[in-house]
């Protein structure tokens, strides 16, 4: 079956629609800097307006793909020409899966390199990156790409796996494979380093055995910490220099007394549980009705990341009880206050909120005032 669009008719198209979600997030963030809001305000009005599109961007690039028939036309190009080319039915049909999944996800790392990079000089205005559109871009890109090539691999996987439920546990399984391998993919791509011996000090007794630090460059991260890896001995803690510099050692301590919590409360494997059982149900479905599975997903999309996104914030508040216990609550509502005032941290309002990772900042700082020092 031929596609409805052309090969260049496709690709003119998915560039109209990339250089539009790239111009109008531009015109918005300058709006949005050139308004009356304050710089925290504006902080948090930039990173919605990249959120919201990211995702309306990225089912635009999937359902144009979609319509225009380009990656069933690719793969099936690809599945004949390897297997002539090889001799082997299998290589043909793994290829054209390989190619099917490249020509959906290329557009969207596109898009995203667009939208990132159309709020940089606003970005670096009211929160103080040290953030040049080269950085941004080869950030992206680096992240992108290892991403990129670990869905690629994924996939080809998976479609050596016979369909139904074998396919859907192959994934899983290789979902739980990818979170344990996260620290490493994160090693490359962000900028990462060992702590020197004077940050390594600030730390002491807070990082447990198997637990280690690594401190990203603020030209890619600023003001930001989280945790990474599940198998233990290769357990992550990720800080951001910035952090180190504007950040008392008590207030550094709880931050990461924070993300040692979420390590010691497995909320890693607990998140990701929650994505396997996610893509479980999507690629059930796919394998019992192929033709409504990007229906399926696109519906049940929004409603997965709310619960994703209300667990995820329960565990951030056992986190902060851990931080608590094991530094103090008021060292922890002290850094959040900091973060604040520097912009590195905004709390999230409206119906934002409802897809927000973390709890409402000022109940954070308030129930950490009233927990007593560990």
């Amino acid at each position: 079956m031929s596609p409805p669009l052309s090969l260049p008719a496709a690709v003119a198209a998915h560039a109209v629609v990339v250089l539009t979600v790239g111009a109008v997030v531009r015109w918005r963030a300058r709006t949005a800097y050139e308004g009356p809001a304050g710089d925290a305000d504006t902080a948090v009005e930039l990173r919605d307006l990249r959120h919201r599109w990211l995702l309306a961007g990225g089912v635009l690039t999937a359902a144009l793909t979609y319509l225009s028939d380009l990656a069933r036309a690719a793969q099936a190009g690809a599945t004949d020409a390897l297997a002539d080319a090889t001799g082997t039915a299998t290589v043909g049909s793994v290829g054209g899966v390989l190619v099917a999944v490249a020509v959906y996800a290329l557009p969207v790392v596109v898009l995203a390199l667009v939208v990132r990079l159309a709020t940089v000089p606003y970005r670096r205005a009211v929160r103080g990156f040290r953030l040049r559109y080269r950085d941004a871009a080869a950030w992206e890109l680096e992240r992108d790409g290892v991403g990129l090539l670990g869905v690629l691999l994924a996939a080809g996987v998976i479609a050596l796996v016979p369909a139904g439920w074998p396919r859907v546990v192959a994934a899983v399984g290789l979902g739980l494979i990818a979170t344990a391998l996260t620290p490493v993919a994160l090693v490359v791509a962000l900028r990462t380093r060992w702590p020197t011996d004077a940050e390594r000090a600030v730390v002491e007794g807070v990082l447990p055995p198997g637990v280690r630090l690594r401190v990203v460059d603020d030209r890619t991260r600023l003001g930001s910490a989280f945790a990474a890896g599940l198998v233990p001995g290769a357990e992550y803690v990720f800080c951001t220099e910035s952090l180190f510099a504007v950040l008392d050692d008590e207030e550094l301590r709880a931050v990461v007394a924070h993300e040692v919590g979420h390590h010691e409360h497995e909320h890693v494997l607990l998140r990701y549980s929650i994505v396997a059982a996610a893509a479980g149900v999507a690629l059930g479905v796919a394998s019992a009705a192929p033709q409504l599975a990007l229906a399926a997903i696109l519906v049940g999309t929004a409603p997965a990341a709310v619960v994703l996104a209300w667990v995820v914030r329960r565990t951030e508040e056992q986190a902060d009880a851990y931080a608590a216990a094991a530094v103090s609550g008021a060292a922890l509502a002290s850094a959040l206050e900091t973060l604040a005032e520097n912009r590195y941290v905004a709390e999230a309002t409206g119906p934002s909120r409802l897809l927000s990772y973390h709890p409402p900042l000022t109940e954070r700082i308030t129930r950490l005032r009233g927990r007593p020092s560990g």
